[in-house]
């Protein structure tokens, strides 16, 4: 019997998880809350417009319509306990409950965690004072890396170069309006990897390893300007050395994953429940092949679910059936499973973001993508738009992601911004004023 289910964001990361399991054949329909122009335009999932934040809403809707199950795409639902009160009401849901979800919650728990669990990470401190945190800043080695404790949309990180941008940094992240707790951190350098996992219903041990990817979170080319959600994402290049290589990379990252499992469900020992839901460990490796972790997130990185989803297409593989895992699929890692054969693939996302993000930006322009021909290996992922009048309307600061996927890396790369300066702006619904510079991207995903 086919499935609804019901996914819950408005984003890129929903529009790519909603389209992927829309073609497993166990489903019916895909809902999604609230969803955005990319989700209205595809076939088989309806975009409902509930405030998300309104979960009784939601168990109502979850109820009246048969859905079977609720995928959270988005932290702040999930730190708030949409999982929690999903589960009261007897509903299936996929993602942490709140307790979980403090790995992402706050970056003083997720460090004290590292350090608790012998995870390694960068050193740090904490502070709730400017004053101390500015004492203790002005005798640091720059660049370091100052971050908001809680939640903050991918925008509460601070890569600083000077004292004086180090103090700017702990006047705007330390404050009452944003949080009351900042974390300093060494700055780590090397290979960014983010490892995500699929923590499903089986529990404990059987966890399902995505394909690593590299994600860009600086705004400019060369790892410059402020931090961002992201502005673009590839498979991983590490990915691409040789097996022994990759099989040292695997157990060491499988430790890591292990022990962060183990640990936050020994702290979580009394809820009578495990980790579900989706864990994204963001790690930095270094010359000599160590790792450290640099963030936990509790679920799908984004842009890199848009990268992610569209490689799983390609492998031929059904995104649902490892979520729910049953029964068990013989997939431990994606990253090993097809060490001897010619299944690598390289897939390449570009975000296309509004001028001025991630600061203010102007929003309720135009895009035109009619001549960007979507296929099985191109594909346009909405993230901050609406359909107004059947014409895509931009909403937020990223707007959409185009996503590449070809046999090397050179042709995904060269595909991919053929394809976004495709891409036509105007800023005027009858689609007359063109205006191009109202948006941008980096130039150099895939470097």
């Amino acid at each position: 019997m086919k499935q609804n289910i019901l996914v819950i964001g408005q984003g890129g990361r929903e529009h790519a998880i909603a389209w992927k399991v829309s073609k497993s054949p166990k489903v019916q329909k895909v809902f999604v809350c609230p969803g955005n122009a990319g989700t209205a335009l595809e076939n088989n999932i309806e975009n409902i417009y509930i405030d998300i934040s309104d979960t009784n809403s939601l168990i109502e809707f979850v109820q009246k319509n048969n859905i079977v199950l609720t995928i959270v795409g988005p932290e702040g639902p999930l730190v708030e306990g949409i999982v929690n009160k999903f589960s009261e009401y007897g509903l299936k849901v996929f993602g942490p409950t709140k307790e979980y979800a403090l790995l992402e919650g706050s970056k003083v728990f997720s460090k004290e965690f590292m350090e608790n669990y012998g995870i390694p990470t960068s050193k740090y401190k904490r502070f709730s004072n400017k004053d101390k945190a500015k004492s203790y800043i002005s005798s640091k080695k720059h660049p370091i890396v100052i971050k908001a404790d809680g939640l903050a949309a991918g925008k509460g990180v601070v890569v600083s170069s000077s004292l004086e941008e180090s103090n700017d940094a702990i006047d705007k992240l330390l404050n009452a309006d944003h949080s009351d707790f900042i974390v300093v951190e060494e700055f780590l350098s090397g290979q960014e990897l983010s490892a995500i996992y699929v923590c499903n219903f089986k529990g404990c041990t059987y966890e399902i390893g995505l394909p690593w990817t590299k994600d860009y979170k600086s705004r400019d080319e060369y790892n410059a300007g402020p931090n961002t959600g992201g502005m673009g994402a590839v498979s991983h290049p590490l990915c691409y050395e040789h097996k022994n290589e990759i099989y040292k990379l695997y157990l060491d990252i499988e430790k890591i994953m292990v022990k962060t499992i183990n640990g936050i469900n020994e702290y979580n020992k009394k809820s009578n429940t495990q980790y579900l839901g989706f864990l994204y460990i963001g790690l930095m490796i270094d010359s000599a092949n160590k790792i450290k972790v640099l963030e936990y997130n509790c679920r799908m990185g984004d842009p890199e679910t848009q990268n992610l989803m569209l490689t799983l297409e390609n492998k031929g593989l059904d995104f649902l059936d490892m979520i729910l895992n049953e029964p068990v699929i013989n997939i431990q890692d994606l990253n090993i499973q097809d060490f001897d054969q010619d299944k690598k693939g390289y897939c390449c996302t570009i975000v296309l973001a509004s001028k001025g993000y991630p600061e203010s930006y102007k929003k309720g322009f135009y895009l035109d993508t009619e001549d960007i021909i979507q296929t099985q290996n191109i594909k346009i992922f909405h993230a901050g738009t609406i359909l107004d009048d059947n014409k895509i309307c931009t909403t937020g600061g990223r707007i959409l992601t185009i996503n590449v996927y070809a046999k090397d890396k050179e042709q995904a790369i060269d595909i991919a911004y053929a394809n976004i300066k495709k891409i036509k702006i105007f800023e005027d619904k009858d689609m007359t004023i063109e205006n191009n510079s109202l948006v941008f991207f980096r130039e150099d995903i895939g470097s």
